[in-house]
């Protein structure tokens, strides 16, 4: 009897350090994105799942703080996924200086840290994965100038203040203003990345301003939001808009003449690369430092590409990708 009993505390046992084992053999990402609300966070969670997709023995799941772009709560939550000891993070902050401590909590943690869209200023990250925002923007800024001839009154929409994409963006705004001598610009305003914000920012501004030639938008909803305002307003031949991100409502947009242009700033990219940097040094490869996509501009010429919805857009070249945008 005592045989018995002891052969099936070893059948038990074994199987508990076989499960153990398999556990031991899948590796958990979570990726992080600011809110569930604009569609750049749902397309960067599709490039997410599909780069985990590749590989065996993935567990990815994200989180997302249910108030938009709320620091508080993502701080709470991602110091409860600390306690949980994931392998690895794939992490965009609310704000790239107060989330600082929960990033260096991760490295106290062991939690290797891979960090896209919006750069931290401190803590240790394995990768950056993003755009030049301040190129982005100061690039599809001298495009509209130039559909104006260089001459003409123009408004800022900034986005969320303490994100650093909305600071670098502002900077690439101002820079081709004041470059341009032709160009007036009458204010600038915040909408958060917004696009009811950005409607009713720009309902008021369309009362204040009776001549308006541009508005540059920090983001697509924002500039969508422009765009409807504008129209109710009977002044959508007049007025040109541009955005950023590219995204499938701003792409048809552009193509039907309603917005002049955005640029590509692929969630689903970013999405994707810094999901795939995150396993692959799990997997014990090197990956590099910082990886930072190229500037296209989206006019009505070449919008067609960008009318895919997410699930149904090719995934970037990694190899393509880190032999010519990559920093090591």
């Amino acid at each position: 009897m005592k045989k018995k009993h002891f052969l099936l505390a070893l059948m038990v046992l074994s199987f508990v350090s076989m499960s153990s084992v398999g556990l031991a053999a899948e590796k958990w990402v979570v990726f992080s994105v600011k809110n569930i609300v604009n569609p750049f966070w749902k397309a960067a969670w599709v490039g997410a799942q599909k780069a985990a997709a590749e590989y065996e023995g993935i567990k990815i799941t994200y989180t997302s703080p249910t108030k938009s772009d709320n620091i508080e709560e993502q701080t709470r939550m991602m110091e409860d996924i600390i306690l949980q000891k994931p392998d690895a993070v794939v992490f965009v902050p609310v704000d790239y200086v107060a989330l600082v401590p929960t990033v260096e909590k991760m490295n106290e943690a062991g939690i290797p840290v891979f960090n896209y869209c919006n750069q931290m200023s401190g803590g240790k990250c394995e990768i950056y994965v993003g755009s030049n925002d301040e190129a982005l923007a100061y690039n599809v800024a001298k495009a509209a100038f130039a559909a104006i001839g260089n001459k003409g009154k123009v408004i800022i929409q900034d986005g969320v203040p303490g994100a650093s994409t909305a600071q670098a963006r502002h900077r690439g705004f101002m820079r081709a203003v004041e470059e341009n001598k032709g160009i007036e610009l009458l204010t600038s305003q915040p909408a958060n990345y917004n696009r009811l914000l950005g409607m009713q920012v720009m309902e008021n501004l369309l009362q204040r301003f009776p001549k308006i030639d541009v508005v540059l938008a920090a983001n697509d909803e924002q500039a969508l939001g422009c765009v409807e305002a504008i129209d109710a307003a009977g002044r959508l031949d007049e007025i040109k808009v541009t955005g950023v991100d590219a995204n499938l409502d701003a792409a048809n947009a552009v193509l039907e003449g309603r917005q002049f242009a955005t640029v590509d700033y692929s969630g689903f990219d970013q999405g994707y690369l810094a999901t795939k940097a995150a396993i692959e040094y799990l997997n014990g490869n090197k990956i590099p430092k910082r990886i930072v996509l190229p500037v296209v501009i989206v006019s009505k010429e070449n919008a067609k590409k960008w009318t895919l919805p997410p699930e149904e857009k090719p995934v970037p070249d990694w190899q393509e990708i880190v032999k010519n945008n990559a920093e090591w």
